[in-house]
């Protein structure tokens, strides 16, 4: 199943309006999006429905709760656990309007995707 995984503890997909590109196609249109509020769901959506083709990240997750980054780094780990295949067109967005996380995120999930796709 080819879907969308948008994380974020309070808004919906077509609440993103400052993302560069949001307006694009489907992209945050709310058609094909699996909403995860924490970690437990994205864990859930990913044993159910495998990989997403996207996931649109937020950092902030509320309190005492894993944040953006931490599933960023859980997804990467299973994926090289080999727990998850990553799809060929796998791409990612950080919606979160915390700067030092969505940097955090980005430089993260960049030198992963460098190290496994090379």
């Amino acid at each position: 199943m080819s879907y969308y995984l948008f994380i974020d503890d309070e808004r919906m997909p077509q609440d993103v309006t400052w993302v560069a590109g949001s307006s694009d196609c489907a992209k945050y249109q709310g058609k094909g999006w699996i909403i995860a509020r924490n970690l437990d769901e994205v864990k859930h959506s990913l044993m159910v429905h495998g990989m997403p083709v996207l996931i649109s990240f937020d950092h902030d997750l509320g309190e005492n709760t894993p944040t953006g980054y931490d599933i960023a780094k859980y997804i990467c780990e299973e994926v090289m656990n080999e727990t998850f295949i990553l799809p060929f067109t796998f791409r990612y967005l950080v919606h979160s309007k915390n700067p030092v996380g969505k940097k955090n995120i980005e430089e993260y999930m960049r030198a992963f995707l460098n190290f496994w796709i090379e």
